[in-house]
């Protein structure tokens, strides 16, 4: 159903700083978190070349936010990627790519409530409450969640800021434990991972999805693009400069903690969690208390930052008329999208609850949901880095750049995927088979892309007039000086 807007509140337009709208797009890629459990599950396929897929993944989503930083700089909405293929290429492609993205929201704030609860157990065992029992696991899946839901509903600016301050924290943390490996170890040169000791390339490729699931979220910042302040211009910068700076961190990062496991017994696949081991290992084991309390901030930052990103995509896409017309409304004094909100925030602690209810082990879990997300998320970076340079040459801007960085990115995405749904069709037996519930975690993506392609063609054939609409909720540039009544 469409949405009446005529006696509806908007978001409010103008009110983030660049340093806010920044810590939307690095919150919901939570550095902290990510290097907590990733640096583990990418060396299980990748080993001394751990690295690497994170290299590989920085390079091809800064390719792929170049191309969304060119939409950007020329329109903002709260749909971001949604609105922008829509634009570029034809609705139905931008549904894909919105359908993609809220799959990769709900499924990396799993991921994420997975996290708030390991190390939130982990703390709790060090301090010496019982903390590895399912009732406190369920219990601190629920403190994440409705704390995280309450925030986000509360004020977006306070959302901001929180997880600014709560990821500046753990990063700090997180680099002084990297600098103390270095100094334990007598040399910042590991000699086994400079020269690939092991290390199989279908191994890395593999790796790399994983290492992709560190990113996801970076383009989140565009979702704030009507709330932002000077949006065609710090809505870009946010996109850029946060995964290029996360991404060095995490190459350092994660070289840093296998590094550190090199003469660990067991090594990194015998620890639960990796950078509280590192600490007691190098000698300043009081750190793993504030590493358990830096990475469990980061957690609810990353949920948070999911929740936000991923209920304005909802609200966008139910305010073009493809969800009920409640959830695309407004709350009238907070101003931000409350059912919208509830509606991202019921997936996140359900999974979780579910799957620990059943007995399956919350680490093996992350990694199950982190790479659906990654799947979700690499769908509407493929066609992000296709429609740039379609869109550029239709307004008349220079397309070369774009050609090349977005058919780069896009086809790196496609490989990715394919050398991790049927890695046996690809010749020279590169890429190690997939096992347990890997097997089957591309078929749920491909399960949820047909739902959402199926649900489009009834809801255009029924709706002619909506679907010629959809992807027109933006603003331009000119739009931007205007008083907001007018917008």
């Amino acid at each position: 159903m469409a949405v009446d807007t005529s006696d509806s509140p908007d978001l409010k337009h103008g009110r983030l700083t660049l340093p806010e709208v920044l810590a939307q797009s690095v919150a919901n890629m939570a550095p902290s978190a990510a290097m907590a459990l990733l640096p583990l599950l990418v060396f299980a396929g990748a080993g001394n070349g751990t690295w690497v897929s994170f290299v590989i993944a920085l390079l091809a989503l800064m390719c792929i936010g170049y191309c969304a930083a060119q939409f950007a700089r020329r329109m903002n909405s709260a749909g971001s990627f949604y609105v922008w293929v829509s634009k570029a290429l034809r609705p139905s492609f931008g549904h894909a790519a919105g359908w993609g993205l809220i799959l990769g929201y709900l499924a990396t704030g799993m991921a994420t409530v997975y996290g708030f609860a390991i190390y939130g157990a982990d703390l709790l065992t060090r301090l010496g409450a019982p903390g590895n029992n399912r009732a406190i696991l369920v219990a601190l899946f629920l403190l994440d969640t409705v704390l995280a839901a309450g925030v986000a509903f509360f004020d977006i600016g306070v959302s901001a800021r929180t997880a600014l301050i709560l990821e500046s924290l753990s990063v700090t943390i997180i680099v002084i434990l990297c600098v103390n490996i270095w100094v334990h170890n007598g040399t910042v040169f590991d000699t086994k991972q400079l020269t690939l000791t092991g290390v199989k390339p279908g191994g890395i490729l593999v790796g790399t999805v994983l290492a992709i699931f560190a990113f996801v979220g970076f383009e989140s910042a565009g979702s704030l693009g009507v709330e932002s302040k000077n949006s065609f211009r710090n809505i870009p910068r946010a996109i850029l400069w946060s995964c290029l700076i996360v991404g060095l961190f995490y190459v350092v990062v994660s070289y840093s903690q296998i590094y550190g496991f090199q003469n660990v017994k067991g090594g990194i696949l015998g620890s639960t969690a990796p950078l509280p081991d590192l600490a007691t290992d190098t000698g300043i084991g009081f750190f793993a208390y504030l590493l358990d309390i830096g990475i469990v901030c980061s957690m609810f930052a990353c949920t948070l930052a999911c929740i936000n990103a991923g209920s304005r995509l909802i609200y966008s896409m139910a305010r073009d008329g493809m969800g009920h017309s409640t959830i695309g409304s407004v709350h009238r004094v907070r101003s931000t999208p409350h059912i919208a909100i509830a509606v991202a925030a019921v997936p996140m602690i359900a999974v979780p609850i579910v799957t620990t209810i059943i007995n399956q082990a919350a680490v093996n879990a992350t990694g199950w949901v982190g790479t659906v997300a990654t799947f979700g998320f690499m769908l509407g970076y493929a066609l992000v880095g296709i429609g740039a340079p379609v869109f550029l040459r239709r307004v008349g801007a220079p397309a070369m750049l774009a050609w090349i960085l977005g058919m780069l990115g896009a086809a790196i995405m496609v490989f990715v995927f394919w050398a991790n749904w049927l890695p046996q069709t690809i010749p020279g037996n590169l890429f190690p088979p997939l096992t347990g519930a890997y097997r089957w975690l591309p078929y749920i993506f491909l399960g949820w892309t047909a739902i959402g392609i199926v649900y489009y063609a009834i809801w255009q054939r029924r709706n002619p007039a909506k679907a010629a609409e959809v992807g027109n909720n933006y603003h331009t540039p000119e739009e931007e000086a205007q008083p907001v009544a007018a917008m």
